[in-house]
């Protein structure tokens, strides 16, 4: 054998394209590992034999295998669940130990990990002479179970070289995960789903001094917790749901002074039932860093609570950095018709170096030509721009089309666009370039929201976009629920035409662009 197959880094790159990963739909969300390749390397010789196991056992989906490669007589399987006809002898152990110490990854533990409850007890009675952890190696944990019986077995999955921890549905385990806040020193990555209460969670988080990443999709970290964060150097990620309750706003309004300082803090995403909390927390904040800014609603916000909550984000000196903003809400059918002005988006000007606006609220938007040229003067940087896109636009408003080549002008990178067109009277085709030299992204999609259109303008729009600054662009049209349809369906009609002929002449000019430079180049010496 050449010896450069006795170096364990050659032979590891060889061995990963042996190793596939088989996802079958029948199979549902369970994936199949097609590691039979890797098993024969395995058994080839002993140089193989390490690399070759390392990568099989990698990462498992259960600890079903693990049962499996005892001797036949040991284990039974029934129902996809394997169990065991006997008490583990110490070989037995030994067998287990020495392929999970190999074990990095646990990502899909669910229900009772693959195994009868009582073989799961089993395995949590390690013989005390064997090894202080079965997995004394593992970096990655995602544990989705209510099982209250596999509680303890936790201990098993604490080890000291943890990094990633996902836990939910874990209702009923209760202070058995603890084990995690005091074995898992080095964890960097928490994502909690549902547990038994904030408090506990809590609790864990105080133990990580290196989380960079923490995500709490039903729950609101303490005050404690939060003060903790605050003070983490490495945390750039960072996402829970606030609570409007009385004992959540306690500290709040106890601790007026109390200010939280996130540093190092990139991402911050915020779910609430509205948007009160959000600004008010955002009063005790400090994010400097901050890139990144998502917050989901449930219930649409007051115009006041909109300022309110913009004003917030520039005490909380976000306006330097912040590069992405959306604020969305998912209630429908509101009875109450709120507008939105120049006025409340008057702070936003502020973000200078914003490249990203998502506002799905569901207010009437009332955005004049010249107010949102304004905006847009202050966001050089902006690359998507979405507003109004679940409510409608004033008819009374909107962008001409010389006040959309002024807008693309002052935002060159511009490539998501949403926004009513105000056509009317636009009949004269342009002479020349209308475009006056603008280039944007290929992969450009302009929605055009409650934007009619007149038979007379098709021609004059046609010749207006196909000379855009957009080699290929997306042209969409939207109406708000309560346009009458037929009247929708008519406007769609004629903006199809705009975007059909503007395609076919955009087709020609290249063509005929081809051909006089195929022309010229001949003809040079």
């Amino acid at each position: 054998m050449h010896r450069a197959l006795y170096i364990e880094e050659i032979l590891l790159n060889i061995f990963s394209f042996c190793y596939k990963i088989v996802d079958l739909q029948w199979a549902g969300p369970t994936r199949l590992y097609a590691n039979a390749d890797l098993a024969t390397l395995a058994r080839t010789c002993r140089a193989f034999k390490d690399p070759a196991l390392g990568i099989i056992w990698a990462e498992l989906e259960d600890l079903s295998p693990l049962v499996r490669c005892l001797p036949a007589t040991s284990w039974i399987q029934s129902n996809e669940m394997c169990s065991l006809t006997k008490r583990l002898e110490l070989s037995e152990w030994h067998i287990i130990l020495g392929y999970a110490c190999r074990v990095r990854a646990l990502p899909r533990l669910r229900g009772s990990l693959g195994l009868t409850l009582d073989c799961v007890e089993e395995l949590s009675q390690l013989p005390n002479s064997t090894s202080p952890s079965l997995f004394p190696n593992l970096r990655i944990v995602g544990l989705n179970s209510r099982k209250v019986a596999i509680a303890p077995f936790l201990k098993h999955l604490a080890s000291p070289k943890l990094t990633e921890f996902e836990l939910g549905f874990s209702n009923g385990f209760g202070v058995t995960t603890g084990v995690f806040g005091d074995q898992c020193p080095a964890l960097t990555n928490l994502e909690v789903w549902e547990c038994d209460g904030a408090d506990m969670i809590s609790g864990l988080i105080c133990h990580w001094q290196n989380l960079s990443s923490v995500i709490c999709h039903n729950l609101c970290p303490n005050v404690d917790a939060l003060i903790h964060l605050s003070r983490l150097r490495n945390l750039t990620s960072l996402e829970f749901k606030m609570h409007d309750s009385v004992r959540h706003q306690t500290w709040l309004t106890q601790s007026p002074t109390l200010m939280l300082t996130f540093s190092a803090l990139r991402r911050f995403h915020l779910r609430s039932e509205i948007l009160t909390p959000v600004w008010r927390f955002f009063h005790h904040l400090c994010v400097p860093g901050i890139q990144d800014l998502c917050v989901l609603v449930h219930t649409c916000p007051t115009a006041s609570d909109l300022v309110s909550f913009f004003v917030a984000l520039q005490e909380a000196h976000t306006c330097d950095t912040l590069n992405s903003l959306t604020l969305c809400s998912s209630e429908y059918g509101s009875n109450v018709v709120a507008i939105i002005t120049f006025d409340h988006l008057r702070p936003l000007a502020s973000f200078v170096n914003i490249n990203s606006i998502h506002l799905s609220l569901h207010f009437t938007v009332d955005l004049k030509e010249d107010e949102l040229l304004s905006l847009a003067s202050s966001w050089p940087h902006l690359e998507k721009f979405e507003l109004g896109r679940d409510s409608r636009w004033t008819l009374s408003n909107g962008i001409t089309p010389g006040g959309f080549l002024q807008l693309l002008e002052r935002c060159r990178s511009l490539r998501v666009l949403h926004f009513r067109l105000d056509t009317h009277g636009y009949t004269e085709i342009p002479d020349g370039h209308p475009w006056r030299g603008l280039t944007m992204p290929n992969d450009t999609y302009i929605c055009l929201l409650d934007s009619p259109i007149e038979e007379e303008s098709i021609d004059a729009l046609s010749v207006f976009f196909h000379v855009a600054p957009y080699p290929d662009f997306e042209l969409f049209t939207q109406w708000s629920t309560d346009s009458p349809g037929e009247l929708c369906d008519l406007y769609d009609d004629r903006w199809s035409k705009v975007y059909t002929f503007s395609r076919s002449l955009s087709k020609e000019r290249r063509v005929l662009r081809r051909s006089l430079e195929t022309r010229s180049s001949r003809y040079c010496p």
